[in-house]
C-alpha cells in the first residue's frame, strides 16, 4: 500500500512538471505546404513539378498477350516450333514540358520491360524512347520522321507488318507552316542497316573466297519529309518522304554503294461513320530495304516465316562491286467504332523483295503478304480487351522454293494509365 502511494505521487508530480514545462514552450505556426498544382497548358494529365514552371505527365501501360501461330506449312522439325506463346509488356513514360520565349522545351523518356520465353532473351529492360525537343529541334532516340504507319497507327498485336519500324538515334529539325511541315533528319545509318552482317559471309566469287561483312559507318542516313496535317480539324494528314543510305563493305577495295528509299503515307478520316479512318504507308527502296521492314526482327515477334535480307550483295562479276537489293512495300488499316465501347479494325500489307546473290546460291527474292482483323472492347475506362486473327503468306522465287503460309490468333488485355 505504501509503495502504491509513492508511485501515484511520483506520477502526479511528473505530470505537473510536464504541463508546466509545456506552457513555457515557444509556439510556432505550421509552415505552408506546397501542394501539387494541375497544369492545363499542355492538355490533361500534366502537373507542375513543385518549385518549378515545368509541367510533368506520367503515363504508361501493362499488356498481357496470349497467342497461337501455326507452324509454317512446309517447315521441317515442326515439333521444335513453339506455336503457343505468352508475353507480358510494361511501359512507363515521363513527359516534361516548359514553355519558354523560344518555344516549348520538352524531354520525353519511355522505359519498357518485357517477359517473353519465346524470345532470344527471356526478360528484357530497355529504353524505348529518350529525346529532347526545343522548338522544331528533336535530338535523341525517337521515331524516324520517315515512318508514318508505325508510330501513328500499327494496330497489329501479333501479325507482322511492313514499312519503316522502330526508333532511331537522330537529330532533326521540323519547320511548321500553319498546317504544312517540312523535316530534315540526320540519323545513325547503323540503325537503318537491314542486317548486322551483309554482303554475304565468306562467299566464293570467280574462284576467290571473299569475306563478307559491313564496314564502319562513314556517313549518316539523311531523311527528308514534307507533309500537310489537318487531323485536328478535318480530313486527315498526308506526307512524302525520302532517305539516303550508305552501304560499305568491311573488305578493302570494295566500292561504296549508296541506297535510297522514297515513300508516301497518310490517313483519311471518314466522318460518315463514328471513329472511321483509313491509314496507309507505301515505299520503294533500292539499297535501303530496312525502310521496308526487311532485315532484323519484327517488332511484334510473332512472324514464323522470316524477313531475311540485306541492303547489298557481292556481285557475280567481280569481287570489288556491290549490287543493291530492291523492293517495295504497302501497309495499311481501316477502323471504325461499332459502338462506343467496341472498335473493329482490318489490316493488310504486301512486300516484294528482290535481291539476287551470286550464281552459286539461290536468290533471296520473295513476295510476302499479310491480312487480318481485330476487335477491341473497352471494359471500363483504361482497360481494353482485344482479339486478333491473321493469315500470312511468303512466296519465294528462288530455286526449289516453296510457298510458305501460316495462320495465327491471339488476345491482348491492356491497362493504360
Amino acid at each position: 500500500m505504501f509503495i502504491r502511494a509513492i508511485l501515484l505521487g511520483a506520477g502526479a508530480v511528473f505530470l505537473g512538471v510536464s504541463t508546466a514545462s509545456a506552457a513555457y514552450l515557444p509556439m510556432s505556426k505550421g509552415e505552408a505546404v506546397e501542394y501539387v498544382k494541375v497544369c492545363t497548358a499542355f492538355g490533361p494529365g500534366f502537373f507542375y513539378i513543385p518549385g518549378t514552371d515545368t509541367c510533368l505527365k506520367i503515363s504508361g501501360q501493362i499488356r498481357a498477350d496470349y497467342w497461337f501461330a501455326q507452324a509454317p506449312s512446309n517447315a521441317t522439325g515442326k515439333r521444335n516450333i513453339s506455336q503457343t506463346q505468352f508475353r507480358t509488356n510494361a511501359r512507363i513514360r515521363f513527359d516534361a514540358r516548359t514553355q519558354t520565349d523560344w518555344g516549348m522545351l520538352r524531354s520525353f523518356f519511355e522505359l519498357q520491360a518485357e517477359s517473353n520465353a519465346g524470345a532470344a532473351t527471356h526478360d528484357t529492360f530497355q529504353v524505348r524512347q529518350a529525346y529532347l525537343q526545343f522548338g522544331g529541334l528533336t535530338a535523341g532516340y525517337a521515331w524516324s520522321p520517315y515512318a508514318f504507319y508505325d508510330p501513328n497507327y500499327q494496330a497489329e498485336f501479333f501479325a507482322p507488318y511492313f514499312g519503316e519500324q522502330g526508333r532511331r538515334n537522330l537529330i532533326s529539325y521540323t519547320a511548321q507552316f500553319d498546317k504544312a511541315y517540312a523535316t530534315l533528319s540526320i540519323e545513325d545509318g547503323r540503325d537503318h542497316r537491314a542486317n548486322a552482317s551483309v554482303y554475304g559471309n565468306n562467299v566464293v566469287v570467280n574462284g576467290v573466297t571473299v569475306a563478307g561483312g559491313v564496314g564502319g559507318a562513314q556517313m549518316p542516313d539523311i531523311v527528308g519529309v514534307v507533309g500537310y496535317d489537318d487531323n485536328k480539324n478535318g480530313w486527315g494528314r498526308f506526307q512524302v518522304m525520302g532517305a539516303l543510305h550508305q552501304n560499305r563493305s568491311a573488305t578493302a577495295g570494295y566500292s561504296t554503294k549508296y541506297g535510297y528509299s522514297i515513300g508516301v503515307g497518310g490517313n483519311l478520316n471518314l466522318p460518315v461513320l463514328e471513329g472511321a479512318y483509313i491509314a496507309a504507308e507505301a515505299s520503294y527502296a533500292d539499297g535501303a530495304v530496312k525502310y521496308l521492314g526487311v532485315g532484323g526482327s519484327q517488332p511484334n515477334g510473332s512472324s514464323t516465316l522470316g524477313f531475311g535480307g540485306v541492303d547489298a550483295y557481292i556481285t557475280n562479276g567481280t569481287i570489288h562491286d556491290l549490287d543493291s537489293a530492291k523492293g517495295f512495300a504497302v501497309q495499311g488499316e481501316a477502323g471504325l467504332n461499332v459502338t462506343k465501347s467496341l472498335q473493329a479494325i482490318l489490316f493488310g500489307g504486301y512486300l516484294h523483295f528482290d535481291a539476287p546473290r551470286i550464281a552459286s546460291k539461290i536468290t533471296d527474292n520473295f513476295n510476302y503478304y499479310v491480312v487480318g482483323g481485330q476487335v477491341n472492347y473497352t471494359v471500363v475506362k483504361g482497360f481494353i480487351a482485344g482479339a486478333e486473327v491473321w493469315y500470312q503468306n511468303k512466296d519465294p522465287e528462288g530455286l526449289n522454293s516453296k510457298t510458305v503460309d501460316a495462320v495465327g490468333a491471339g488476345v491482348r488485355l491492356r491497362r493504360t494509365f
